[in-house]
């Protein structure tokens, strides 16, 4: 009988440890994959004809960088990757989307490209271009930082553009 409860008396004073012991610190943030949000921002996809471009937004460069200025309305849809295209109008897009290198980080966080997959459009200069799905919508008025790099048809680039979402 004493063998018993000096068992329970450990499996109670470990029990007890435990709940006292520090809990573990947050998980290091992961990807963003679709439905995931970022403060009052979700990330999600979107479908054509119902996406706002940074074209139309107006998007201002800031001095020499490589850094820009993007607004828009609450609850819009904005697209925030950047537009592949064929700039010689040769029918090689394919080739090129399927040569083509691509980081996109929101708010210093990376995302999974592959789970937004692609969105086709056609801008109003130079055709056809085909974007990643990656759609931010904010539910009220905030700035988000969207940073990328990538190769496309042998030219590297990198940039950062700022969104910021204002009351309508």
């Amino acid at each position: 009988m004493k063998k018993i409860i000096y068992a329970l008396l450990i499996v109670l004073f470990v029990i007890v440890l435990a709940s006292c012991a520090k809990a573990d610190a947050e998980p290091v943030a992961g990807m963003i994959n679709p439905g995931d949000k970022i403060g009052d921002f979700l990330i999600t996809t979107g479908e054509e004809g119902n996406v706002t471009y940074s074209w139309d937004l107006g998007c201002e460069q800031q001095g020499d960088e490589e850094v820009y200025s993007c607004e828009s309305a609450v609850n819009t849809k904005v697209n925030v990757s950047v537009g592949i295209y064929d700039d010689q109008h040769s029918g090689r897009l394919e080739e090129i989307w399927a040569g083509h290198t691509y980081e996109l980080f929101i708010e210093d966080r990376p995302v999974n490209l592959e789970a937004f997959g692609t969105i086709d459009t056609t801008h109003p200069a130079v055709g056809k271009m085909r974007h990643w799905n990656v759609v931010v919508v904010a539910n009220k008025p905030g700035e988000i930082t969207i940073r990328d790099s990538g190769v496309v048809d042998g030219d590297s680039f990198e940039e950062v553009s700022v969104y910021t979402f204002s009351a309508p």
